[in-house]
């Protein structure tokens, strides 16, 4: 579901409000006859949008009682019919009144000479809040209540809004395409009666919890830098030693800017925009396309210098930590590789060879060598030398794109993980083997495979167990073998409560005659990014990339109608009686829209850093030791050549619970000597995943103290290059530094 519209700004809202205003008015006015002395046809100030939208009242003396002081009279008679009421659920009479056909025209105000400004104020006021949120949101990480990844992600998608919001001024204004102009404006189209131009206070912004400058308002700074640099070539090299040497003065965020600028010139020299969906990417290859610096690129560009500014001393820790996952992910994955060359549990372990191969090398291209100066010494040769600012130096001064990248990876593993264990079924038969463990009382009641019940939770019971949880042997039969693709009307009752299949010594179940569950996306963010493809063929994946995928606004908007849907649905399943405007999501003001997406984001963190293919090797392993006990110890009821080997753990699992149901056997089921398995599983590994999930979001306990970032910038950002001395002596170097 998409927002309509898909971002409701405040432009919006006060245009909204001010013709809703003025139609009221004008209607009332109307009703009353006052309609010309409120407003006068030689002023024109409201225009109506209607066939009747000027027409007046018959003011003839007949039909009309005036009062002394000229108010009409015959207009109050029939006041209360335009009052709009609701109607009740239920009459007393059967008399119902007709309902009014009346109709009403709209009004709208006629523009003037202040909406260009106001339209500005409301721009950059929606842009200011982001800016400050994104602020917000890596202070968050900064004092560790929030993972990385989640910072980066919604920064992100961040970038995205205020595109649109630029698109959606430049459909109303197309004038100021570049930046510059509204940078302008200010100072030649814009009156502030309270302050002169030149005051320190003129066209300020002061929020809850700041007070900006016009120049920190309007990124001043940064367009020059992006103006006077970045634009200048095709491809531009910051000349560092060159600059210094010339005695210019540039403070460490500026120099770094620069040199980034040089970087993402490069990267997008080679893929055009398209780099791991970064839109700071995108931004600056629009800018250079389209020879225009648009407000939202110069708001990309600024985020990304404050994303710096915020982490401070904790920058280097974004690096850190994307190599912790660099390092971890690939011994994972090998160990994946190396159970799916050693076991038959199914051929997914075979065919996924090549994704997990190509997960591994794509990990280290881009984060165990620094692909940046790679990259850097193809392009200039032996020149290059001039260029090494430090290893991965684009990386860590991007941390969006360190972000971004360690998403992607983690991803890409659950999502291997998710396809694994959902067609092995291990997970699933492991979960209701240790759910008959707990119900038969052979484990204690305060011992719980973490691990597992996350998978539940995550998963949702009902999807896992068909219903509800199973109590009883005869229900987990059921519930096991609904689960494995068993046709329900085998496994019905009848109306007595009893089980039509009949279990007798040598009753087998009868083969599924559909596929077992598989593990469903547990995460909204991941679940969005895939749609099932339609008759997929033998061997073809199961799920397409969606739009969401690759638009970061497409998701916002996606992931917060799914949230509001799912909201409004809590809401009317705990109300009484319904309500039919229950059903329509509200309009949301883009800092809500991303304010909804980051703490979506924030409460799946540890979704997508369980590690998913442990727990599957852990549940195979498992498995294989209790089939080992039926095999060698009950070889009457569990023949080998039907219920030995890898292909045959779920199998036997279902013959062994049918056992217990109480299908004739000719030796002990073995289910005692498996729940002994599962306890000993459960003592020394049952919630080893999720509290590694845990650690691997670097997130303190005491993640719910509050922080407001202070929007503190340094005074440099008030005092333009160009107004610093020797500015004209910056080196700028194009294709052949």
């Amino acid at each position: 579901m998409a927002i309509d519209p898909f971002l409701f700004d405040t432009y919006k809202q006060y245009k909204a409000g001010t013709d809703k205003v003025t139609t009221w008015l004008a209607n009332r006015a109307r009703e009353m006859n006052t309609f010309d002395d409120l407003f006068p046809s030689e002023a024109a100030s409201a225009k109506g949008k209607g066939s009747n939208k000027r027409a007046k009242g018959n003011n003839t003396k007949e039909g009309m009682d005036s009062t002394e002081e000229g108010v009409d009279v015959a207009g109050l008679g029939t006041l209360f019919e335009h009052l709009e009421v609701d109607e009740p659920l239920e009459w007393t009479s059967n008399n119902l009144p007709p309902k009014s056909t009346k109709t009403f025209d709209a009004y709208v105000l006629e523009p003037t000479d202040e909406d260009l400004s106001f339209a500005i104020f409301c721009l950059f006021k929606d842009l200011t809040d982001i800016r400050h949120y994104v602020r917000q949101t890596w202070t968050e990480y900064r004092e560790r209540q929030i993972a990385f990844t989640t910072a980066a992600v919604t920064m992100n998608t961040a970038i995205s809004t205020p595109r649109r919001l630029n698109e959606e001024f430049l459909s109303n204004f197309p004038r100021f395409g570049d930046h510059s102009e509204i940078i302008k404006h200010p100072h030649n189209g814009y009156h502030d009666p309270s302050h002169e131009k030149n005051d320190e206070d003129f066209a300020t912004y002061t929020g809850l919890h700041l007070k900006i400058s016009s120049k920190v308002l309007f990124c001043d700074l940064t367009y020059e830098m992006i103006a006077g640099f970045f634009m200048k070539g095709r491809i531009p090299f910051y000349q560092q030693e060159q600059v210094r040497g010339a005695g210019i003065r540039s403070t460490d965020d500026e120099e770094a800017l620069c040199k980034c600028l040089s970087l993402f010139g490069l990267v997008n020299s080679q893929c055009e925009g398209n780099f791991y969906n970064d839109q700071l990417f995108q931004a600056l290859h629009i800018a250079k396309k389209e020879s225009a610096i648009y407000t939202w690129v110069v708001f990309a560009v600024q985020l990304s210098v404050d994303t710096r500014r915020v982490l401070g001393k904790e920058l280097s820790r974004c690096f850190d930590e994307t190599q912790e996952m660099r390092k971890r992910t690939p011994a994972t994955l090998e160990q994946c590789l190396s159970l799916g060359q050693s076991n038959k549990v199914n051929e997914p372990h075979k065919t996924g060879t090549p994704l997990l191969q190509g997960i591994k090398k794509e990990i280290e291209h881009f984060l165990e060598k620094d692909f940046m100066q790679e990259l850097v010494d193809e392009y200039l040769g032996v020149r290059s030398a001039l260029y090494r600012w430090g290893s991965f130096y684009l990386v860590r001064n991007h941390p969006m794109l360190l972000g971004l990248l360690t998403q992607h990876f983690l991803t890409k593993v659950h999502e291997v993980g998710i396809a694994l264990g959902g067609d092995q079924g291990a997970i699933i038969t492991s979960i209701h083997l240790y759910n008959a463990s707990q119900q038969s009382g052979q484990l204690s009641g305060g011992l719980e495979w973490t691990d597992l019940e996350k998978i539940i939770e995550w998963q949702d019971s009902s999807w896992i167990f068909v219903g509800d949880r199973p109590k009883l042997p005869g229900d987990c039969l059921v519930h096991y073998n609904l689960v494995m693709g068993v046709s329900a009307t085998i496994l019905s009752k009848d109306r007595h409560g009893k089980s039509t299949l009949r279990l007798r010594k040598k009753t087998k179940l009868p083969i599924s005659q559909k596929k077992n569950r598989k593990l469903r996306h547990m995460s909204t963010y991941f679940d969005l990014m895939y749609a099932i493809k339609e008759c997929a063929k033998p061997g073809e994946p199961r799920w397409v990339l969606t739009r969401a995928a690759g638009e970061p606004l497409a998701m916002l908007e996606m992931l917060v109608g799914k949230c509001l849907e799912s909201n409004i649905e809590k809401a009317a399943s705990s109300s009484n009686c319904g309500n039919k405007r229950s059903s329509i999501c509200p309009k949301v003001h883009p800092l809500r829209m991303i304010s909804i997406f980051k703490d979506r984001l924030k409460s799946e963190e540890e979704i997508f850093r369980f590690d998913l293919l442990a727990l599957n090797q852990r549940c195979v392993e498992m498995l294989r030791k209790s089939q080992a006990f039926c095999v060698e110890q009950s070889s009457m009821d569990y023949p080998k050549n039907e219920y030995g080997g890898d292909g045959q753990l779920n199998n036997c699992f279902s013959h062994m619970i049918a056992g217990v149901s109480g299908v004739p056997r000719s030796q002990p089921t073995r289910f005692r000597e498996a729940c002994l398995i599962v306890k000993e599983v459960v003592e020394a590994e049952g919630g080893i995943e999720y509290e590694k999930a845990k650690t691997r979001r670097f997130v303190q306990a005491d993640g719910g103290k509050i922080i407001i970032d202070k929007f503190e910038t340094p005074y440099e950002d008030n005092v333009l290059v160009y107004d610093r001395d020797h500015f004209s002596r910056i080196i700028i170097a194009d294709d052949s530094p």
